[in-house]
């Protein structure tokens, strides 16, 4: 049969990299990174202000969470307690006071401009207050630097880049022996993505403290994020070699290893991880991904069970589990992208669930799905285009046109292209077809999708010769489908080519010997070249296959 149009093809996403944070937090269920698989993950910063890029609700295994003014611990240095800003850092006033009571209303002060549970307009007031105080004591610079520090990562939290970038600035010159302002303003400049800048910090921040696993790990982050991945791994083996427990660490370089294609590498550090910390879910997460993209997927899906089990609020994971028995198991599958949605209706298991209707020849159960996915992100090039499928398949032609013009607008790929060529060419909008064949060629002259759809074209169209040249690329492409051989004969026979037309009608029959229409087609070329009884064989063979097929009309035999 000569079809009018190719089938429309289905979009789905190639498998990535899941995210991999430097805490073993429970990211939001929106945070999925599978977008059907994965999206390739990003290690974390950390360190002063580094919960401006990477927001966490738990502390990273054996590092301390950041004190608080009422968890600062009771410890005094020359009769003060210290002063403690941000994560990992503790400030010391080892000064003699010649004013004792306004240095302890200073230090009071500084750990209310400090605490991050505080309204941030107190905090702010508080830096203010407590670097006015401090001056006014003639405190060394050393412990005026701290403050400065403090309200640098106070200003960042509100919003005030500019003025915390003099803050941290202010604080560098106060104090040249301290890698904790460069540290803050690296974190700044990385939450705002100057990672050129970033790095720039953390390089001098290196130059002070160069035994600081913090500094190499956030270091390692920026590099990552510029494409710089063998430098990026040497600073995070570095963090790990200064810090062997540093799991942050362990998890960014996993990342880089599995942006890198080394899933075996990325897979023994997230091992570590788990050893040191068994109760992290994300580090589960993180392995399973690893796992499916080296092809294990039976270890796969026990860490995505692992980290369901340790995290069941957390959507990705039963949605990885979903992506996984799709195959083998699509009513599961189902039920575990329903689970996934029900968790966070934006989820991409949504788009997951509706190619997997989409496999199932269930469009009508795709649409709403898609419908929804659209109306979550209207920039979703792949929802447009498939739910131009579903649409094509439940016979709105008009509508899964609309769709696919859309998603060539969105992403004007050689798919998307053929899809909507397809869709011209069932509603006998020939012109228009060929037009999206040819662009689709253009960009990929090799795309067999698009020389099938451009040859239907051109067939329907009566341009013989065209479509003649293009089924036999076709066949250089794909010389094992019997179709292929089957058209072009078709073609060879209006031409009034019965030689050529009898070998392509030969070459179909030695794929499937048993094909009615074929055996009918190979009749009618035999006789043209007068094999009367090779032709009367043919056209019994083809009775016996289909005892109806000489009812179709004059036109039978091209069906």
């Amino acid at each position: 049969m000569m079809t009018r149009a190719g089938a429309f093809i289905i979009l789905s996403c190639a498998v990535g990299v899941a995210v991999c944070t430097a805490r073993a937090q429970t990211p939001s269920p929106s945070s999925d990174p599978s977008q059907d698989t994965f999206s390739p993950g990003r290690p974390a910063f950390k360190g002063p202000t580094a919960s401006a890029s990477a927001p966490s609700s738990e502390p990273t295994a054996g590092s301390q969470p950041a004190a608080t003014g009422s968890e600062t611990e009771e410890v005094t240095v020359n009769g003060h307690r210290p002063i403690s800003v941000r994560e990992g850092t503790r400030f010391y006033i080892e000064t003699q006071i010649p004013d004792a009571m306004e240095v302890n209303m200073a230090i009071a002060t500084g750990r209310v401009c400090a605490d991050e549970n505080l309204p941030m307009p107190k905090r702010l007031s508080s830096c203010d207050m407590a670097i006015w105080k401090l001056r006014g004591a003639s405190m060394e610079n050393r412990e005026l630097a701290t403050i400065y520090v403090a309200r640098a990562g106070a200003r960042q939290q509100s919003g005030n880049d500019p003025a915390a970038i003099d803050d941290y600035k202010a604080a560098a010159k106060l104090d040249p022996s301290s890698p904790r302002p460069w540290l803050g303003l690296g974190n700044l400049y990385a939450a705002r993505g100057d990672y050129s800048h970033a790095l720039s910090s953390y390089d001098r921040a290196v130059t002070i403290a160069p035994d600081d696993p913090v500094i190499f790990d956030n270091r390692g982050a920026a590099l990552e994020r510029l494409g710089h991945h063998d430098e990026a791994l040497a600073s995070f083996s570095r963090a790990i070699r200064l810090d062997p427990k540093d799991l942050s660490a362990y998890s960014n370089r996993a990342t880089v290893y599995r942006t890198s294609q080394r899933e075996d590498l990325a897979i023994a550090d997230l091992t570590e991880v788990i050893r040191a910390d068994s109760s992290s879910g994300q580090a589960y997460y993180d392995r399973g991904t690893a796992y499916e993209l080296s092809g294990d997927l039976e270890k796969a899906k026990a860490d995505y069970r692992e980290t369901v089990r340790r995290m069941p609020s957390f959507a990705p994971a039963t949605a990885a589990l979903g992506r996984l028995d799709s195959k083998d198991d699509p009513e599961l599958a189902l039920a575990e992208f329903g689970a996934a949605i029900r968790l966070d209706p934006k989820s991409p298991a949504l788009r997951a669930r509706a190619l997997l209707y989409l496999s199932l020849a269930q469009p009508e159960r795709a649409l709403p799905d898609l419908d929804r996915v659209i109306t979550n992100d209207g920039s979703d090039a792949i929802a447009w285009a498939n739910r131009g499928v579903a649409k094509s398949r439940l016979g709105d032609v008009a509508g899964a046109i609309a769709d696919c013009s859309r998603a060539i607008e969105l992403a004007p790929t050689v798919l998307n292209r053929v899809n909507r060529g397809n869709a011209y060419a069932t509603l006998h909008r020939d012109a228009e077809a060929l037009a999206d064949f040819d662009m689709a060629l253009q960009m990929d002259p090799g795309d067999l999708p698009a020389l099938l759809g451009r040859a239907n074209a051109n067939y329907a169209s009566r341009r013989l010769a065209a479509s003649l040249e293009d089924y036999t690329r076709v066949i250089a492409l794909d010389p094992h489908g019997a179709l292929n051989y089957f058209k072009r004969g078709n073609i060879h026979l209006d031409l009034k080519e019965f030689g050529p037309a009898l070998s392509d009608y030969s070459e179909s029959l030695k794929i499937d010997p048993n094909q009615a229409v074929v055996l009918l087609n190979r009749s009618i070329a035999a006789a043209r070249l007068g094999h009367r009884h090779d032709a009367a064989l043919d056209q019994e063979r083809a009775l016996a296959l289909d005892p109806y097929i000489l009812d179709g009309g004059p036109d039978a035999h091209k069906r």
